[in-house]
C-alpha cells in the first residue's frame, strides 16, 4: 500500500516545539504541492499534533522527500525535531488516523474537537488529497462517529476547552452568571462559546485581532468588542479565554504590560485560559499576582482519564473500521481487471443489440436487449467477485494473466 504518515504529537515533544511546526504548515503544504513524486497528501495540524499523510508509488524516496521538505521549512536550529517524527507505513497509517479521529490519541481522551479537525484537514487539502486519501479520511470520520454514538468515550462532550473551563471553576468560581472575554473568532472560538453558554455565562464578549468580531457576534450569543476596546474589555471581564492562534506570525497578542495596565487597581484574580498552540498570551503574564494563566500544558496535566471499558469499546470499533477499510481497498485492486472484462463482453452484447434493432420491431428489440444484458450481468457476477477475492489474497496477477491469455484482454492500471 503506497500510503505513509509521518508526524509528531504532544506525546513526544513539548507544545512550544509543536508550535514551531504549526508556523510553517502552509510553507510545507506549498512545497509538497510542488513535488511530483506524491500522488496525494493531507496535513493534519492541530493543537497537539503535526502530521502529513501522503501517497506515492514507492516508500523510501518519497518519505525522505517529505521529511526533507519539513526540515527545510523550519529554522536551522529547530530542524532536529524532524528526527523524532514517527513513521506509519501502510496499514499502520490507517490504524493511526482512525485512532486519532476517534480521540484515542488526544491530549484529552475522547475529545470532541478532533473529528472537526480531521474533517477540516481533508477539506483544506481539496483535490491534492487524491481519491485514496479521501477515502481513508472518510473512513476515519465514519469510525469516529461510530465511537461517539456507540461508546461512552467523550459522552459528556469533553474537550480541551471544557477541561480548561472546569479547571477555572475549581480554582476560582462557578461560571454561571459571570462574564467572559473571548479573543479569537475561529473554529475553536465556536467550541468555547458553546461551552461558556452551557455553563451559564451570561455576558460573553468577543475581540478579534483581525476585525471579525461583529461578523462572529452576528451568529453567536456574544457581543463584539471594538478594535480599540481590548484593554477596557480585559478590565471588565471575570474570565479571559484566548484562542486566536495569531501569535503564530505576530507574537503574543496579549502582553504582560497590557494585562498589568488593564487590571491595575483590580484586586480580583483574573483567570486567563490560553488555548492557542502558539500562545496568544505572553508566558511572563503568569508572574502577575492578579493573573492565573492556564495554558495547554497545564490543561493536559489535568486531563482526566476515561473509563477503561469505554476505551476498549472504542478501540474495538477502530479495529473493525481498519478491517473494513482494508477489505474494501484491497478489493479495489481488482477494479481495472473487472472493468476490462466487462468492457470486453459489452462489445459483443452491444453488437447483438444493434443487430436486433435492425431486424425486429422496437418492442421485441428492447426485450432482446434486456435479456442479453441480464444474462451478461449474471455471467460476469461470479468472475467479478472472484477477482476481488484474489486481489485481497495477492493473487490477482494470475487472474489478469488468464484474461489476457484466453481473451486477449489488456488491463490498464488504475490511476
Amino acid at each position: 500500500m503506497p500510503l505513509t504518515a509521518v508526524g509528531i504529537s504532544h506525546h513526544l515533544v513539548p507544545l512550544d516545539e509543536l508550535a514551531g511546526l504549526s508556523r510553517v504548515a502552509e510553507q510545507v503544504t506549498a512545497a509538497l504541492d510542488a513535488d511530483a513524486s506524491l500522488r496525494g497528501h493531507v496535513a493534519l495540524n492541530t493543537c497537539n499534533r503535526f502530521e502529513v499523510y501522503f501517497e506515492a508509488d514507492s516508500f523510501h524516496g518519497p518519505l525522505e522527500t517529505v521529511l526533507g521538505i519539513i526540515r527545510e521549512a523550519l529554522p536551522p536550529a529547530d530542524g532536529g525535531i524532524v528526527d523524532q517524527f514517527e513513521i506509519y507505513p501502510g496499514q499502520a497509517a490507517v490504524q493511526h488516523l482512525l485512532e486519532v479521529a476517534a480521540g484515542l490519541d488526544a491530549m484529552v481522551i475522547g475529545e470532541a474537537e478532533i473529528i472537526g479537525q480531521v474533517r477540516e484537514a481533508l477539506a483544506a487539502a481539496g483535490s491534492r488529497a487524491g481519491a485514496s486519501l479521501t477515502r481513508l479520511f472518510h473512513a476515519a470520520l465514519t469510525t469516529a462517529k461510530a465511537v461517539t454514538a456507540e461508546t461512552e468515550l467523550g459522552a459528556a462532550g469533553r474537550s480541551i476547552a471544557t477541561v480548561g473551563l472546569e479547571l477555572v471553576e475549581k480554582r476560582h468560581f462557578p461560571l454561571a452568571g459571570r462574564s467572559a472575554l473571548l479573543v479569537g473568532t475561529g473554529s475553536y472560538a465556536r467550541v468555547v462559546t458553546a461551552a461558556l453558554v452551557r455553563r451559564g455565562c451570561t455576558d460573553v464578549t468577543v475581540y478579534s485581532p483581525t476585525g471579525r468580531a461583529e461578523q462572529f457576534a452576528a451568529t453567536h450569543p456574544v457581543q463584539p468588542v471594538a478594535q480599540d476596546g481590548l484593554a477596557g474589555a480585559i478590565a471588565a471581564t471575570d474570565l479571559l479565554v484566548a484562542c486566536s492562534g495569531g501569535a503564530a506570525t505576530t507574537g503574543s497578542l496579549i502582553g504582560t504590560a497590557l494585562l498589568s495596565s488593564a487590571r491595575a487597581g483590580i484586586l480580583a484574580v483574573l483567570p486567563v485560559l490560553d488555548l492557542s498552540l502558539t500562545g496568544d498570551v505572553d508566558p511572563e503574564a503568569a508572574n502577575l499576582l492578579t493573573v492565573d494563566l492556564i495554558d495547554l500544558e497545564e490543561i493536559g496535566a489535568h486531563a482526566p482519564a476515561e473509563q477503561a471499558a469505554a476505551v476498549l469499546a472504542a478501540r474495538d470499533l477502530v479495529t473493525r473500521g481498519v478491517d473494513t477499510y482494508l477489505h474494501l481497498e484491497q478489493g479495489r485492486a481488482a477494479t481495472p481487471a473487472v472493468t476490462a472484462m466487462r468492457a470486453h463482453v459489452s462489445q459483443f452484447i452491444e453488437r447483438e443489440i444493434e443487430s436486433a434493432n435492425r431486424r425486429y420491431d422496437a418492442e421485441t428489440a428492447a426485450a432482446v436487449a434486456r435479456s442479453l444484458r441480464r444474462v451478461s450481468n449474471a455471467l460476469l457476477h461470479t468472475p467479478s467477485l472472484r477477482a476481488a477475492e484474489l486481489a485481497r489474497s495477492g493473487e490477482l496477477a494470475d487472474y489478469s494473466h488468464a484474461l489476457q491469455t484466453l481473451f486477449g484482454i489488456e488491463i490498464e492500471a488504475e490511476a
